[in-house]
């Protein structure tokens, strides 16, 4: 089962978001703050994509993203913020999705983005 980092401070927006990951066939790596995303991203687990809020409590998002593009070039990154932005996501392998989202949206787009077949019934 592929694995994905999900850095977002609020606890019930992570745990609906695990719950859609895993129904997509995705195992969820959470993070709560900016500073645990980073602890993965520059960690050995291997990862095949990165959510990440933009309005962590301790950093900004884009902290992380400039972390992992240094040390994850080749996994792509999903920037997901309220405000507006850009629709290149700032660069290449990172994928904009505002906010709100809808959590089957959002793990859906995550699982095209890593070729896993969605385990969802139709």
């Amino acid at each position: 089962m592929s694995r994905v980092l999900l850095a977002e401070d609020e606890f019930l927006i992570r745990a609906v978001m695990v719950d859609a990951l895993d129904e997509v066939g995705l195992r969820c790596i959470e993070a709560a703050t900016g500073q645990a995303a980073l602890d993965v991203v520059t960690g050995s687990d291997e990862l095949a994509a990165i959510i990440v809020d933009i309005g962590l409590p301790d950093m900004s998002g884009e902290k992380v993203i400039e972390a992992a593009r240094q040390h994850r070039p080749d996994v792509p990154i999903i920037r997901c913020s309220g405000a507006s932005m850009p629709q290149d996501g700032g660069g290449s392998g990172i994928h904009v999705f505002p906010k709100p989202y809808s959590p089957t949206d959002l793990s859906r787009f995550v699982a095209s983005l890593i070729g896993t077949a969605s385990k969802q019934p139709s």
